[in-house]
């Protein structure tokens, strides 16, 4: 991750990306599995690519809209990833008129199986990750030379059903929070994503679990999630507050504070011992196209709706 943002830190790199090309972001996982318009198009970029017959297909493509293939990188430098973008600039300047332009087809059906949508009246909820380091007897960011220092970003789906339930809840003088929206909670966002992608937690790795919410919309908690052989884990408490109007949330801040320890296949790079971690959660409109993107823990969809499964 770190050349990663060593490219786009790059004032060059971001000038030309902002003048001369249109981006796009995509998670491969979902876009090798397609079996639809999306998907077609995508397996053709890539076979003209050395990703063709590879497992993964990450990496920066340059593309034109026709599908032709003119630059690809993965995981380099900002000098050759500058390189690639000039040289993909100079092929697309000797292409002919008709390789430029392209009619726009019909879209057709999306793949269910590989497409996540937001379902109708649901909403979301950022979710902030920073790894923290004691600093002049107060907690702070990491300094800037380390790595993980920036924060991290997710998503938290919650549906209609799951609005309403909270306003009755309130209006009922609160009490403990459903199992389906609390375990979702901890199984797919109380994770440390700083470095990269981590796994979800198990629901036998709870060890444990309180999330409740009192007439006032005051939300309190504790935690305790570990691995099995205890070499990864993350303990500590979160406060926050809700408020729910014609079933809509109104109002949806958590603050997280605890101790997180080990790593996970694509998250390797975590200090040593148990250190501290600080996630904040807080309602988004998804006017944005960012803010629409899906939760990473959704790839198994019935898994994140129902994590009691």
């Amino acid at each position: 991750m770190a050349d990663r943002l060593l490219v786009f830190a790059n004032e060059e790199v971001q000038n030309l990306l902002k003048e001369k090309f249109v981006t796009i972001a995509a998670d491969d996982w979902y876009q090798r599995r397609r079996k639809d318009k999306v998907g077609e198009y995508f397996a053709k970029v890539v076979d003209q690519s050395p990703r063709k017959g590879v497992h993964t297909k990450q990496g920066h493509y340059i593309f034109t809209a026709t599908g032709k293939l003119l630059g690809f990188n993965n995981n380099r430098g900002p000098e050759k990833r500058l390189a690639m973008m000039k040289d993909a600039l100079s092929k697309w300047d000797k292409l002919p008129k008709e390789e430029r332009t392209v009619e726009i087809p019909e879209h057709g059906k999306n793949d269910q199986g590989f497409y996540r949508e937001l379902p109708k009246g649901g909403q979301i909820v950022k979710v902030y990750t920073r790894c923290l380091e004691e600093r002049n007897g107060r907690l702070q960011k990491l300094a800037e030379n380390k790595i993980g220092n920036l924060s991290a970003v997710d998503h938290l789906w919650l549906q209609h059903l799951e609005m309403k339930k909270l306003g009755n809840l309130i209006a009922s003088g609160g009490g403990k929070i459903s199992n389906v929206l609390s375990l979702r909670i901890a199984k797919f966002h109380l994770r440390d994503n700083t470095r990269g992608e981590p796994r979800d937690w198990k629901k036998n790795e709870i060890k444990e679990w309180s999330l409740k919410v009192d007439g006032k919309g005051k939300v309190s908690g504790n935690f305790l999630i570990s691995s099995s052989d205890g070499k990864m884990g993350y303990q500590g408490k979160i406060e926050g507050e809700l408020s729910v109007k014609k079933g809509r949330l109104s109002k949806f801040e958590f603050l997280v504070l605890g101790k997180h320890w080990g790593h996970s296949k694509y998250t390797r790079g975590a200090r040593s011992g148990k250190t501290p971690m600080g996630q904040v959660f807080r309602l988004s409109d998804g006017k944005r196209a960012s803010d629409r993107i899906p939760p990473q823990g959704i790839r198994w969809a019935p898994g994140y709706w129902n994590p009691e499964s």
